[in-house]
């Protein structure tokens, strides 16, 4: 049971306050058209009071990412329909790099090319630092309905290595040949290569991870395992992420890993976006519950009350609040 404290707004509302959501950003489409329209009883005077209580909190939570909060605030035309600006907004947080100071490892054997080696230590250097990579990034950051097959199967950013901004678009730096490959927690920067833009499906970047950092993919390594009965191809990794198909990979003989990125979804969209699209859709229905089950706590102090309760939620930061303006508080 989440713990809830009741502020009143003076002859306004009452505000509650202290629902846990958690990490509000780091996570995870769901039931819309919700009606939430359902009776509740608490005691009231001696004897029961009940009262008809609407919130749809999911609209809410969504309202907040397409403009209040999130997506327009930041230049984005998110979609109309709910579902969908929910997978957008998740899918870009997917793609985005959060700003944190981070440890640099770099692969055994790694080489960079002289063309790029100011790009990189210039990317080395803010990734040490905790300095926004989004110049960096791919120019399609800018188009929410786009997915990125290499991070959505396999958990890996590319990173171009211009030292200028494009003259045309000079929010990002210029576009590179050689691109950096790397994998991210929130801690360490796993530096694994640096290939040619565009060789999204080359296997050695996960037999350098497995090489080198297998402990940060031991999650995804498929226990007693023999083999694959048919050795996967680079070129049956494109045509399978072609049709929305994840394969296993097996970077030594006998040494199988599920995709370290999840996969990709029928509709080619990453199941982690899908995961965490679904993970803050089932969490507005709990806060929903909270407010359900101690309707009795929260109407405590009301008086000359209608029987109806209408709660909004909002968000302010990481703080979540859900609201009902209508009611007259009793004095405390």
């Amino acid at each position: 049971m989440a713990e809830l404290m009741t502020y009143n707004e003076p002859n306004k509302g009452i505000l509650v306050v202290g629902i846990d959501i958690g990490i509000l950003f780091q996570g995870k489409p769901f039931y819309k058209d919700f009606p939430f329209l359902t009776g509740f009883k608490c005691l009231k005077a001696g004897k029961f009071m009940e009262y008809e209580v609407k919130m749809n909190f999911y609209r809410d939570w969504i309202f907040y990412l397409k403009g209040e909060g999130e997506l327009e605030r930041a230049g984005y035309s998110p979609a109309e329909n709910p579902d969908d600006i929910s997978i957008q907004y998740f899918n870009l947080v997917r793609r985005l790099i959060p700003a944190v100071p981070r440890n640099v490892l770099i692969a055994k054997k790694f080489k960079c090319p002289s063309e790029v080696r100011l790009g990189f230590n210039l990317v080395k250097d803010k990734v040490k630092k905790g300095v926004d990579l989004r110049p960096h990034l791919s120019t399609r950051i800018l188009d929410l309905d786009y997915d990125d097959d290499l991070l959505n199967d396999w958990g890996i950013h590319h990173l171009h290595l211009g030292t200028s901004k494009m003259k045309h678009n000079p929010s990002f730096f210029n576009r590179t040949g050689p691109v950096l490959l790397v994998r991210f927690d929130e801690q360490n920067a796993y530096f694994i290569s640096i290939m040619e833009h565009g060789n999204w499906t080359n296997q050695d970047m996960i037999r350098i991870i497995h090489h080198n950092w297998a402990e940060s993919i031991k999650q995804f390594k498929v226990n007693d395992a023999i083999g694959l009965n048919k050795p996967v191809t680079d070129r049956d990794i494109k045509s399978f992420r072609k049709s929305h198909v994840f394969s296993f990979i097996e970077p030594e003989p006998g040494v199988i890993y599920a995709p370290p990125g999840m996969g990709l979804t029928s509709s080619g969209v990453g199941l982690e976006v899908v995961r965490s699209s679904d993970h803050y859709a089932n969490l507005m229905k709990t806060y929903e519950d909270v407010i359900r089950e101690n309707i009795d706590e929260i109407t405590e102090n009301i008086k000359d009350d209608t029987g109806k309760l209408f709660f909004t939620m909002r968000i302010n930061k990481k703080n979540v609040y859900a609201f009902e303006k209508n009611i007259i508080l009793s004095s405390i």
